[in-house]
């Protein structure tokens, strides 16, 4: 199990578990819907989604991309910018590079200055994000745990909540680790083919774990 470095969090005893998935895995409902844990969820898409608002984020981004990113308000209109990297193009590809170089430093500082700012008295920092292999995330992470959810199911929540089609779900998957990359990358695996509360119990059962090796290790 890779380890945090002591200095990342002013309590040594709290361990940083990363979570990750398919596209529409339900990771943040199945972390949401755990009980009896105090957890500080970081929320790494919601951050990068904050940064696009930001003045040094936009103007890198225009420099880039061009004004047609840009909505009738000067900010970047998200689903512009989605279609220019995601997918399997060649053009595609290399603006999501460029777009990563641009985003992926200033998402990493806002996750760092997160982890340092947890309160004392939580059990585990969830850091839940869809890039967080991709990017090199997972070097804050005491564990990462892979939440298994069945393509089917992922379309069926992804049509309700974000009306996209199973092609759009394709296309946004191809710009990510396969599932299978990332479940062989994660140290547990959590199965959310059943219900919520089923996927939550199993979660809970991993952080418990997590969160007592974790101090043991702080007594040795």
């Amino acid at each position: 199990m890779p380890s945090v470095h002591s200095d990342l969090t002013h309590y040594a005893h709290i361990p940083v578990v990363g979570i990750v998935g398919g596209v529409s895995a339900g990771k943040s409902s199945v972390v949401g819907n755990v009980s009896d844990l105090q957890l500080f969820v970081i929320d790494a898409d919601r951050i990068g989604h904050e940064l696009l608002l930001t003045n040094d984020i936009r103007d890198k981004l225009r420099h880039a991309f061009g004004e047609a990113i840009l909505n009738e308000a000067g900010q970047v209109e998200r689903k512009r910018l989605a279609e220019k990297v995601f997918g399997d193009s060649n053009e595609q590809t290399n603006n999501r590079s460029r777009l990563n170089l641009i985003l992926h430093p200033a998402i990493r500082s806002e996750i760092q200055s997160s982890i340092k700012q947890a309160p004392q008295d939580v059990d585990a920092i969830i850091l839940d994000a869809a890039l967080l292999l991709e990017a090199g995330w997972a070097d804050k992470c005491d564990a990462v745990i892979f939440i298994d959810t069945p393509v089917e199911l992922r379309q069926q929540r992804a049509a309700a909540s974000r009306g996209w089609s199973a092609e759009e779900l394709q296309r946004r998957e191809t710009s990510q680790w396969s599932v299978l990359k990332k479940r062989q990358n994660a140290q547990f695996v959590i199965d959310n083919s059943g219900s919520p509360e089923a996927a939550a119990d199993q979660m809970k059962l991993v952080l418990e774990k997590i969160i007592l090796e974790r101090h043991g290790a702080d007594r040795r």
